[in-house]
């Protein structure tokens, strides 16, 4: 049966509806806190950390995605770009407490 087929049969999800990619970086964020949880971190920190670290995975699946079609337009690629660099505080707030750094206690 084709997908619209399936649609037409009321069934409407395809790989690219939002809840479908929304339950995949959850089951990611998830996963990833788990892990830290085993490795000795306390679950509020997991969590945290988890959590900077899909959304900056967004942005960056997202230019990966525009940068896999063949000659994308350059306004897009930069747009896409700009959002992951926008993201580049986040990334640095997991950093600190991947690594456990207080800037409080400097």
């Amino acid at each position: 049966m084709a997908v619209s087929e399936e649609m037409q049969a009321g069934i409407s999800c395809t790989p690219t509806d939002p809840s479908l990619e929304f339950d995949a970086f959850e089951a990611v964020r998830l996963r990833l806190a788990n892990v830290l949880c085993a490795r000795g971190y306390e679950l509020v920190e997991a969590e945290r950390i988890a959590l900077y670290v899909v959304e900056i995975s967004r942005p960056v699946a997202h230019l990966l995605n525009v940068l896999g079609v063949v000659n994308p337009p350059a306004e897009d690629v930069l747009d896409a770009l700009g959002k992951v660099i926008d993201e580049a505080p986040t990334l640095a707030k997991a950093q600190q407490l991947l690594l456990r750094i207080d800037r409080g206690r400097d």
